[in-house]
């Protein structure tokens, strides 16, 4: 087994931004990043095959950050999708925007994604440590035969 890799250590500022990084950014770019990495580490060709475009990475960093918000009372769509944007763009470079087009996912398994997402904010709060839970939706769609779309 291989071993897997510690959580990365970066600057959690965007660019042109002056201020300091919200915790909950840094703690959900953390979350995402290692449940992506060990994904990409256990079972890439089903990283590969599963989601080509990264639709249910997106739809999982969404549940996420909705859970996160949610935990830390934050229910204005305001801040929610202001810490989704510099989630999105810390995680995938170009923010949660995508030429993959979202209402092309199939609603089960974007509901089971965006799921995932929250159960992972959840268990991380529970100190478990053990995260695939973004591999986990990777498997569920692959038996039933679903890839996230392509362009």
């Amino acid at each position: 087994m291989m071993d897997r890799p510690g959580p990365r250590r970066r600057s959690f500022e965007l660019p042109g931004h002056d201020r300091s990084a919200d915790p909950a950014v840094e703690a959900l770019t953390q979350l995402i990043e290692s449940e992506r990495d060990r994904a990409l580490q256990e079972e890439p060709e089903l990283v590969a095959t599963q989601d080509p475009g990264q639709l249910w990475l997106r739809w999982f960093a969404i549940g996420a950050t909705l859970e996160v918000c949610a935990l830390l009372e934050r229910h204005a769509d305001e801040y929610r999708d202001q810490v989704l944007r510099q989630v999105g763009a810390l995680i995938f470079g170009d923010g949660i925007q995508s030429d993959v087009d979202p209402a092309r996912a199939e609603p089960r398994l974007r509901d089971l994604f965006e799921s995932a997402g929250a159960d992972a904010v959840q268990a991380c709060m529970q100190g478990d440590g053990d995260m695939a839970h973004y591999l986990a939706g990777l498997r569920v769609s692959a038996a039933r035969g679903t890839r996230s779309p392509l362009n």
